[in-house]
């Protein structure tokens, strides 16, 4: 058994303004800088022996501010593609929104659900694998796929996990998950 460190990455200025950032490189503002150092001790009560980190500049950023590991880098934690949506708020997008944060609907252009699930089956085996507990840097989109493949909790019936925050899992080699904590900030 491995236990998941899952933080979602420390705020942008585009999650003050509730902008869906998808695969737009943005990287922290200084509040969320603060807060990912701020969630460091909660991190660090789990002492994690190594950390993968999605590519994207703000998960990069908050691995930095919560460890002092070198990060792997690894795409499959990247968050899901938002297509035609990226840059825009809920108000532009109006009533798909609800229906896309449900896991009904996927954005033009976009990533759908199961195939977000799929990539990161196996980034979550690979992390597995290692000698745990493991300190997994990434989105909120990655995260709720996790919870929904390993957990059975589907968009539909959590809340958005917090920028930033950390939910763990412990992950059994056959693929078998159990929650241990959900969206601790701090």
């Amino acid at each position: 058994m491995t236990a998941l460190l899952l933080v979602r990455h420390g705020a942008t200025s585009w999650t003050a303004e509730r902008r869906l950032q998808g695969r737009t490189d943005i990287d922290l503002t200084a509040k969320g800088r603060a807060d990912a150092a701020a969630l460091r001790e909660a991190v660090s009560v789990w002492a994690p022996s190594s950390v993968v980190a999605s590519p994207l500049l703000r998960a990069r950023s908050t691995a930095s501010a919560l460890s002092d590991l070198e990060p792997s880098i690894d795409e499959r934690w990247a968050e899901a593609t938002l297509g035609e949506w990226e840059g825009r708020v809920p108000a532009e997008i109006g009533p798909d929104y609800a229906e896309w944060r449900a896991g009904r609907l996927v954005p033009p252009g976009g990533e759908s659900a199961p195939a977000l699930r799929a990539r990161i089956e196996g980034a979550v085996a690979d992390a597995a694998r290692r000698p745990g507990p493991v300190l997994v840097v990434t989105h909120g989109g990655t995260i709720r796929a996790v919870l929904a493949r390993y957990i059975g909790l589907t968009a539909d019936v959590i809340e958005p996990v917090a920028a930033p925050s950390l939910t763990a899992i412990d992950v059994q080699l056959d693929g078998s998950a159990r929650l241990v904590a959900f969206n601790v900030a701090r």
